[in-house]
């Protein structure tokens, strides 16, 4: 069985087979809208359900945390899915193979091709990583082609695009319930891409949003151009600082940006590059901000003075 989900401009193939079709009724529930007609794809991730061997993959370390990825050695990967029945050639392994777990699941990523594979342990829980493995796939995906999900709050405005950085419970979905109607693209997770020398901002399925409920679908296949960079902080009253490029960037690299370890080293020099670049031409803000207040009258004041 097969299924595309669009994720910005790009359309990411779903192969369900081998057991896997089982999954598809929680692709439709995780991605609703952004599911699309089958077409030609920019990527492929192909989805199976096999009988792991009794020792868990190499590498991976029991932690507390209820999710927890762990990117994984590529040679010890390789060695244990030989232990698997039915492998042998179901996805071509090279040195610079991504290998990378979550709840029991595995997901292998070639960086050259964009393709995928994901690897679903036999039993009643095996389609617990699907959504988390999926998710870094297509960050994965999104860094091959000039893209990352950040952590964030994407609004749009008079067709013009905001990112709205902060921590869990710095205000993102305060704000974009508070900015309402169409113009939320994303309230913790939106799609930043270089396109054409500029920056634009994409939906995401992968955030808060209660879709389900018609919240923002007119969003969906849209995009905006960036326009305002912002780092939030709840305080008394709402004003703007700016911040230098310097402190911006190592702030986004290491605190905002999604599945960092599982990107290439190419990927991650280049996303460097990006935001360095992007921070000269959109001056980055700290904006302080109350509830109380209303925040688009000082944004717009502060590009008037530009």
């Amino acid at each position: 069985m097969k299924l595309t989900v669009g994720i910005a401009d790009l359309l990411i193939g779903i192969d369900l087979v081998d057991g896997a079709e089982r999954a598809a009724p929680l692709f439709k529930a995780f991605f609703g809208d952004f599911l699309q007609p089958e077409q030609p794809w920019d990527a492929e991730v192909r989805i199976v359900i096999r009988q792991f061997p009794d020792h868990t993959p190499p590498g991976v370390k029991r932690g507390r945390k209820r999710v927890a990825e762990q990117r994984l050695s590529t040679p010890d990967i390789a060695a244990w899915l030989d232990g698997i029945p039915g492998w042998a050639g179901l996805f071509p392994i090279t040195e610079t193979t991504i290998a990378s777990h979550c709840l029991g699941g595995l997901l292998l990523f070639n960086p050259e091709t964009s393709s995928g594979c994901m690897l679903l342990k036999e039993g009643p829980r095996r389609l617990q990583p699907v959504y988390r493995l999926f998710w870094t796939y297509c960050a994965q995906v999104l860094g091959e082609k000039g893209g990352c999900f950040i952590h964030s709050a994407a609004l749009a405005r008079d067709g013009k695009g905001y990112l709205f950085l902060g921590e869990s419970g710095a205000g993102k979905s305060t704000l974009a319930r508070l900015h309402g109607g169409q113009g939320v693209f994303s309230d913790d997770s939106p799609v930043l891409c270089r396109r054409n020398g500029d920056s634009f901002i994409f939906p995401s399925p992968f955030d808060q949003t209660d879709r389900s409920q018609g919240a923002d679908g007119d969003t969906i296949g849209r995009s905006a151009r960036l326009e305002g960079l912002y780092f939030l902080s709840q305080a008394d009253r709402t004003c703007l600082e700016k911040m230098p490029t310097k402190e911006a960037v190592p702030l986004i690299l290491h605190r905002h940006l999604f599945f960092p370890r599982y990107l290439s080293a190419r990927v991650r020099a280049d996303l460097f590059g990006f935001f360095c670049d992007l921070c000269d031409r959109i001056i980055p803000h700290r904006l302080y901000f109350s509830l109380n207040e209303e925040i688009w009258g000082i944004i717009e004041s502060s590009k008037r003075l530009k």
